[in-house]
């Protein structure tokens, strides 16, 4: 193998290799049951929903499409669950949705309120933007200024937990280890802290789109590192005494040899819901992206 002059060079490299992945087996054992499904929410034929989220009910969901006629670019979309069947979904509305792109958008717990990243060129120049569903419609979006949104700068996977006094979300600002990092900043009684760069966990790459357990204490993500099954894969990482544990690769059962991204938390502790380009996941073949739906009874 490249790299190695001899036979015990590669018997280690082999080693080593087998190592990572009983670490990433382990995150999501066999044993344990675990079943997947597409979510059930009659989406049009060409579109392409990505990066959902839902309320704690479980009863309504938010998710980006660029593939449905809204106010431009990418737009915010919702469905609801109601009559056992997940309704047609339907724009927004104005005060989330305008000529410029909306991604990532995440509910609260009660879904009143929604956080979402709005910019012309997300990768140049977005912000973290949130909006609250009042009188019956979705109020015109606020943005969260500095040190959260910073002009000339773009933010992604903005997220809060449970709780509410917690933002993790994405930066290319200056200072980080790649292209965009992962950060955090806790709600203060003005506003925000001074946003902390998870080092634990970032890369040289891009690294966006955190997904915080219903206690906060578990964070699942994408990335594109080792050990992986395939193009980007979910890991897992805990909050212990104050520092985030090494990532675990959630393993081959949920990880594809495609992309598996966007991942969100049912507030159950045992649903996770996610984007994959792997049609079927496990023994699937390769495909569009879509929004599925894992149970897991080991729990994230």
């Amino acid at each position: 193998m490249p790299g190695c002059p001899d036979r015990s060079c590669a018997k280690t490299h082999r080693m080593y290799r087998a190592c990572l992945l009983w670490l990433a087996l382990r995150a999501v054992s066999a044993a344990e049951s675990l079943t997947l499904t597409l979510l059930p929410v009659p989406f049009p034929l060409h579109d392409r929903p990505a990066c959902p989220s839902l309320s704690e009910d479980g009863r309504l969901l938010a998710y980006q499409s660029r593939q449905l006629a809204g106010a431009g670019g990418a737009d915010i979309w919702l469905s609801r669950y109601e009559n056992g069947r997940w309704s047609a979904p339907y724009n927004a509305g104005p005060g989330i949705n305008t000529a410029e792109e909306e991604v990532d958008a995440k509910l609260s717990p009660d879904g009143r309120s929604i956080i979402f990243i709005r910019g012309r060129n997300l990768r140049e120049s977005s912000g973290v933007w949130i909006s609250r569903f009042q009188g019956g419609a979705w109020s015109r979006a606020e943005l969260v200024g500095p040190p959260v949104s910073v002009a000339g700068t773009a933010q992604f996977g903005a997220v809060l937990t449970r709780d509410g006094k917690r933002m993790y979300f994405a930066s290319n600002r200056p200072g980080g280890l790649g292209g965009f990092d992962h950060y955090y900043t806790d709600r203060t009684g003005s506003g925000w802290s001074e946003p902390v760069n998870l080092t634990a966990i970032n890369t040289a790459g891009n690294d966006a789109d955190i997904a915080p357990s219903r206690d906060g204490r578990t964070l699942v993500f994408p990335a594109r590192r080792e050990p992986s099954f395939g193009e980007t894969d979910l890991y897992r990482t805990r909050w212990e005494n104050g520092a985030l544990t090494a990532p675990e690769n959630l393993g081959p059962r949920i990880n594809t040899p495609g992309h598996d991204t966007c991942p969100w938390l049912g507030y159950d502790g045992h649903t996770l819901y996610l984007n994959s380009t792997w049609n079927g996941l496990t023994g699937g073949v390769k495909g569009e992206s879509r929004i599925w739906m894992i149970r897991y009874s080991g729990g994230f």
